[in-house]
């Protein structure tokens, strides 16, 4: 099985450094990449880094700065959301991803503004689905209780993704942050769940810290998200860049033993 490693943890505009993980481990690790095009520097990069990302299976996470989904058709954050989505898809058409994430929303919610948010972002996915087409589009349990960012329980997310039958990634660490039942998730969603984002923290706050530093017990997780979804695609998704280096290496070794 291959490990994933999402390219936010790499120092900024620097997409060459991830090459030390393909040297250590080989093909056994792949990457997500998380467009920056907020970044001046940003696209350079991703062009003179294009053969190494061509070198294996990459996926894509859409840009999460600058796009909003909720944002209704000719707004100005959907101008610029779909600035940064065809930036995007520029490059994938290039590195052709295995699926790509999509962020139902990352703005404060309210009991107001909820329905026509959902309602809009499900319109705007149907959009994003049309211009990818080919790619599959994943959606992901994003946003937390202590941020205000979270537009759906766990009852809602899991109702939404069955009605709508969304491939769907778990992001375990949103999970844990709001307090779902994360083992619970996993089993309603079982046969749509594609992928993973694996990352720790404190039970409320979205820290996205290493394995082993959190209240997720990762050895107990792993055999059941294997058992239960043994297709889906595993990926390291550390925001941090102070954790590239000698921490993501050992916990990518981590995460070797316990697959």
């Amino acid at each position: 099985m291959k490990i994933y490693i999402d390219t936010c943890v790499l120092p900024r505009c620097q997409i060459e450094t991830a090459k030390i993980y393909r040297e250590a481990f080989g093909d056994k690790v792949c990457f997500e990449l998380l467009p920056m095009f907020d970044l001046p520097e940003f696209e350079s990069n991703l062009e003179a880094n294009i053969d190494f990302l061509r070198e294996g299976p990459v996926s894509f996470h859409e840009p999460v700065f600058c796009v909003e989904h909720p944002a209704p058709k000719g707004s100005p954050e959907y101008e610029e959301s779909m600035h940064h989505i065809m930036l995007t898809k520029k490059f994938a058409d290039i590195l052709h991803p295995a699926h790509m994430v999509y962020h139902i929303s990352n703005c404060k919610v309210t009991p107001e503004t909820k329905d026509s948010m959902l309602k809009t972002s499900l319109e705007n996915l149907e959009e994003i689905r049309e211009i990818f087409s080919g790619v599959q589009i994943v959606v992901e349990n994003v946003g937390t209780d202590v941020k205000g960012d979270k537009l759906l329980d766990q009852e809602e997310f899991t109702a939404l993704c069955r009605e709508k039958n969304f491939d769907v990634l778990i992001d375990v660490g949103h999970a844990n942050a709001n307090s779902w039942d994360i083992r619970r998730l996993i089993h309603d969603l079982r046969t749509q769940i594609r992928a993973y984002h694996l990352h720790n923290n404190d039970g409320v706050h979205d820290l996205h810290n290493r394995l082993n530093d959190g209240t997720i017990n990762f050895p107990e997780l792993m055999p059941y998200i294997l058992s239960e979804t043994p297709e889906a695609k595993l990926t390291i998704e550390y925001t941090r860049p102070e954790y590239h280096g000698q921490p993501l290496m050992e916990d990518i070794e981590t995460l070797c033993r316990m697959i």
